[in-house]
């Protein structure tokens, strides 16, 4: 009986260790996603697709701005030839300026006809790194940042919001196709 008792409370203690172990070493992250360290928050990182940010806990704000955004068609249509460039982003879901410009891009780009599944998007921690280090030589200091290329050459960006307090995503994407890209914020030229 002795015995018995032994091994009843040793599995007794696994068991109890076990289901400790699994409740304090489980988060509310859902799964492909990881924590950010200061929120304890779900977000986003590497590259992904721009379903990736429609999902839930990022839809709500997502589908906000993407909704409420007015474009100014008269600008976008100015735009000769959108799909010659390529498109990078890189912005943290974690990060309000990304939060606010990045649906507002994605808009935009419907709107010129660009299939955003086409433009890279990369999501990066606080430090603005992604697991597979796409940030490296890229120059990316603040998020959103948008860097436009023609031929695989930087021909201009848009970094966290539009560069000037009169300008819009819509103006600053112009003055870049049109060879003249705008100081971005921050910039220290």
């Amino acid at each position: 009986m002795n015995s018995i008792n032994k091994i009843f409370s040793l599995c007794f203690a696994i068991s109890c260790f076990a289901l400790a172990y699994l409740f304090y070493n489980s988060s509310n992250i859902p799964e492909g996603m990881f924590e950010d360290t200061k929120t304890g928050k779900p977000m986003l990182l590497g590259k992904v697709s721009i379903d990736e940010l429609k999902q839930e806990p990022f839809s709500g704000w997502y589908y906000d701005e993407f909704d409420n955004y007015v474009l100014d068609t008269e600008l976008l249509d100015a735009i000769s030839n959108p799909n010659q460039y390529n498109y990078e982003i890189f912005l943290g879901t974690w990060c309000g300026d990304s939060r606010r410009e990045v649906p507002r891009l994605e808009k935009i780009f419907i709107e010129l006809g660009v299939d955003f599944n086409q433009v890279s998007i990369i999501t990066v921690d606080r430090d603005k790194v992604s697991p597979n280090d796409e940030q490296n030589g890229k120059d990316i200091r603040y998020v959103p940042t948008l860097i436009i290329k023609s031929n695989d050459i930087e021909i201009g960006r848009i970094v966290e919001s539009p560069s000037s307090e009169t300008a819009t995503l819509e103006s600053d994407l112009f003055e870049i196709t049109l060879g003249i890209p705008p100081t971005p914020n921050y910039s220290e030229n």
